[in-house]
């Protein structure tokens, strides 16, 4: 594998989380909201932060991009584990597709709900219930990724191993973090479960952002070992 193409995927992954909290930073952090506004607070939030949440999409979607390339590394590197036939890396990848589509659906449904903040209050409202709904209930695509790594991993019985075992263990308990996304979605009048709850959104949300780093980092010891264990 080409050293340059294997880092420029890996180092995806940390860009992807910086343009994450940048995009964000222009709506002040303010968002996600809480799902009990009435819908003139809605349209008075969108009225405030128009141009700041269309910024925060266009960030959102270069973010979904990246977080792709960074899949494509994982798969790379599982791959060598694998070998050439196997379900496993295929599922991988596709779960960090599947995985990162919604979040760029969501940065698109801000924008369009950005775009004419004096329509109705209701169907603004109700776009953005759809960009939240789309945002944190499709967590078992991304739990479907998880599953692949852990098999991956846990099965790779050679003496030098391409990831570390802790890299099974921890996408275990990130995958776990991710499955309150449903209930948020499901239970949404319970705080805790709110678009901007402590289950539903910060436990997946800081998951996903210690996953990126300490995925980052194994995959930098795997991709300087790369040499060192052929193509199964």
């Amino acid at each position: 594998m080409d050293p340059f193409r294997q880092k420029l995927c890996i180092w995806a992954g940390p860009v992807s989380l910086a343009c994450f909290l940048i995009g964000m930073s222009f709506t002040g952090f303010a968002l996600p909201m809480s799902s009990e506004l009435r819908p003139e607070e809605v349209v008075a939030f969108y009225q405030q932060h128009r141009t700041g949440i269309r910024i925060a999409a266009i960030f959102s979607l270069f973010c979904s991009g990246l977080m792709m390339m960074f899949a494509a590394a994982i798969s790379a590197q599982l791959q060598r584990i694998e070998g050439r036939t196997t379900p496993w890396v295929f599922v991988q990848l596709m779960g960090g597709v599947m995985g990162n589509v919604p979040f760029a659906l969501t940065g698109i449904i801000w924008t369009v709900a950005a775009f004419r903040p004096d329509r109705s209050p209701e169907v603004t409202q109700a776009i953005n219930d759809l960009a939240w709904f789309v945002l944190e209930m499709p967590a078992p695509t991304a739990a479907i990724q998880f599953l692949a790594i852990i098999c991956v991993v846990l099965g790779d019985d050679s003496k030098d191993p391409v990831f570390p075992k802790w890299v099974a263990y921890l996408n275990i308990l990130v995958a776990i973090a991710f499955l309150p996304g449903v209930a948020g979605g499901l239970l949404v009048h319970c705080k805790s479960m709110d678009w901007n709850g402590a289950i539903a959104y910060w436990v997946p949300g800081l998951a996903s952002a210690s996953w990126i780093v300490l995925m980052f980092v194994a995959l930098r010891r795997a991709a300087r070992h790369s040499h060192r264990q052929p193509l199964a």
